[in-house]
């Protein structure tokens, strides 16, 4: 039913369109009155106005009836469609019948032919909340940051003994230059003597 109302609507559509173009406008009654455009009517000059019109307007109102038609079978085939659903969904969740156990439930001695008709409980997959998201980053960033201060203050121990090293290097070349220096001094005063 659908199908043919849609297939319907369509060529209503296409015929509306092609008597639409087909008439003329108001400028060319202007011309018809004085006799210049009369003869080229496919209708003649007085019918075509009349006939044009009344085909357009029956086209239109079967156009809106059809489209109405459409609305209507697509509101009451979702609506018997909906009410199946809820019914099969109202089914699912009220229904006491005994549940098949899985292989886990089966206890490892059964006596005899007995199998366990005891409900498994579903396992649930339950979507997370906003809060949960937010709680699971904030502590991915606390350790993130942890992580990154730990690094820090790794690489600044080993700045502070490298910087150590070099001082205790300086020092000790600066000491050694010293001595050096007080060493030719010390021979050049004896030297003078």
């Amino acid at each position: 039913m659908e199908l043919f109302l849609l297939i319907s609507l369509l060529v209503v559509a296409l015929l509306l369109i092609g008597i639409i173009l087909i008439q003329q406008g108001k400028g060319a009654e202007m011309g018809a009155s004085f006799g210049s455009g009369g003869s080229n009517t496919m209708f003649g000059a007085p019918g075509a106005g009349n006939f044009l019109t009344k085909s357009t307007t029956i086209l239109a109102i079967l156009f809106f009836v059809i489209a109405l038609s459409i609305t209507w079978v697509k509101k009451n085939t979702s609506a018997e469609a909906g009410i199946a659903d809820e019914a099969a969904k109202l089914n699912q969740t009220t229904s006491d019948a005994p549940v098949e156990p899985s292989l886990n439930a089966i206890p490892t001695e059964v006596t005899g032919t007995e199998i366990p008709t005891e409900k498994v409980d579903v396992i649930s997959t339950e979507i997370p909340t906003g809060d949960d998201v937010k709680n699971a980053v904030q502590a991915e960033a606390d350790k993130a940051a942890e992580s990154v201060d730990q690094k820090v203050e790794a690489i600044k121990k080993d700045a502070e003994a490298k910087a150590d090293e070099l001082k205790t290097d300086a020092q000790k070349k600066l000491d050694e230059a010293k001595k050096k220096a007080e060493e030719k001094v010390k021979e050049e005063t004896d030297g003078d003597k």
